[in-house]
């Protein structure tokens, strides 16, 4: 990892999630990395536009995005039981 990398996860604050226990055993995508693969999944941005358009950060911001949405959706959703 270079430098820049490290400066700038290093200048991000920690999600601080309460994530629930595990669930199924989910896949991960086999020919991509799961970030990448996160933020297509969710329509936030092609495979295209991650090449050509958007940066490194901002494929961060989008998956602080999608964790941050998730974990909101999950406090909200009515309590099952």
């Amino acid at each position: 990892m270079d430098q820049t990398s490290h400066g700038f996860f290093y200048a991000r604050r920690q999600l601080n999630l309460d994530l629930p226990d595990a669930g199924p055993a989910l896949i991960d995508y086999p020919n991509m990395p799961r970030t990448i693969g996160t933020v297509v999944s969710t329509k936030m941005a092609t495979l295209h536009e991650l090449d050509t358009v958007y940066s490194m950060d901002d494929l961060y911001d989008m998956l602080e995005v999608i964790a941050v949405d998730a974990h909101n959706r999950r406090k909200l959703a009515p309590k099952e039981g």
